[in-house]
């Protein structure tokens, strides 16, 4: 069962970083803008084919290599969870390191080839965006973190009834196999954990309101009706995201406080479960919604205007992979590699939404 479920997270981590480039949107490669009339170009096709080609079966022969390893040589548990961990971390480098190679090379052919050369730069902005956005309510957000407190509640009320040990990490098998002695804080550990993280979805979601939204000029009503379209989706992502882990970690937490209603059946299949919901959500977000919206059909165009481009904003993009722009207001932007959203890093405020939770998260599991 371990065997398949590694072999299940690896399948999926390589074949989504493998057709990454599918999900994007068409003016930006490998983390470099594409005017409209260069999206077909045959060097950028090709390149996107052979990305995929490698990351695809470098990631197929790591997982073959890791089944063969533990089908015939019988590992213990511990080695085989952490050679699986190894393999994802491998096949993740592979594609990192292949996307840079990439990034060079079309960002030397839109170079060498000139591809702004004679365009009109222009922003397209939407005076009334803000007000066209259809994100789930903030209240969403909060309900489950309304949940959390109530466990904390909860907790220091049975406080005298909990165990003197208290389980800190369950194994594969579903047995807890660490314990901290307790104590006020270690009892509500878990529910804190949770309501950091909930927090960082509801920060996410208000983020999205106030990041600026880059409308294509060649084509301003699908790019705008797209870019609408893929911050309500994300919206109710994230609140799948938050209400599943509220789930999963309410019924740990609770199972400290009534030992009696755990198994280690349901121990090990809840976060299997969690696991597996989780990437198909996010392979449907990806395939249905793509980036800024990318992948969903829109019949109403607006004519293309070939002398017009967008700002071309690849100065700020480090390694077309993190943004740094002191003049952009937005906090959070969208990626331009991969889908979903990144941080302005040269916005202090982002560094404030990076750096407290990871402390915080840091800080609880060190004190376990």
């Amino acid at each position: 069962m371990i065997i398949l479920l590694f072999a299940f997270i690896i399948l999926f981590i390589t074949v989504l970083q493998a057709f990454t480039p599918k999900f994007l949107k068409p003016t930006e490669a490998f983390g470099i803008y594409v005017p409209d009339q260069y999206t077909l170009e045959p060097t950028i096709v090709r390149l996107k084919k052979r990305y995929t080609g490698v990351v695809l079966m470098s990631g197929l022969i790591a997982l073959a290599g890791y089944l063969f390893w533990a089908l015939t040589q019988n590992p213990v548990e511990e080695t085989l969870v952490l050679l699986g961990v190894g393999v994802q971390f491998v096949t993740l480098f592979i594609s990192i390191g292949y996307y840079f190679i990439m990034h060079v090379r079309v960002k030397k052919l839109k170079k060498e080839q000139g591809w702004l050369t004679g365009k009109n730069e222009v922003r397209v902005v939407d005076v009334q965006f803000q007000q066209k956005l259809h994100l789930l309510p903030r209240v969403m957000f909060i309900i489950p973190m309304i949940v959390t407190v109530s466990l904390i509640i909860y907790t220091y009320m049975k406080y005298p009834e909990i165990p003197d040990m208290i389980p800190t990490h369950w194994g594969l098998s579903g047995q807890p196999d660490a314990f901290s002695e307790k104590t006020y804080f270690i009892s509500i550990a878990l529910p804190l954990m949770l309501l950091v993280l909930q927090g960082m979805f509801l920060m996410m979601s208000e983020g999205m309101k106030f990041s600026g939204a880059r409308i294509n000029p060649a084509n301003k009503k699908t790019s705008l009706t797209q870019q609408l379209a893929f911050r309500k989706y994300t919206s109710w992502f994230a609140l799948f995201i938050s209400v599943s882990m509220t789930l999963m970690f309410g019924y740990f937490h609770l199972q400290t406080i009534h030992p009696e209603i755990g198994s280690a059946w349901i121990t090990f299949s809840i976060p299997v479960t969690f696991l597996v919901a989780v990437f198909l959500a996010v392979a449907i977000y990806a395939v249905k919604v793509g980036q800024s919206g990318s992948r969903i059909k829109v019949d109403d165009s607006s004519p293309s205007l070939e002398d017009k481009v967008a700002i071309d904003e690849d100065r700020y993009w480090k390694g077309g992979m993190f943004y740094f722009n002191k003049e952009d207001p937005s906090i959070m932007v969208e990626k331009r590699f991969g889908v979903g959203w990144t941080l302005n890093f040269a916005h202090p405020v982002s560094w404030i939404v990076l750096i407290v939770p990871l402390l915080l998260i840091f800080g609880i599991t060190f004190l376990l």
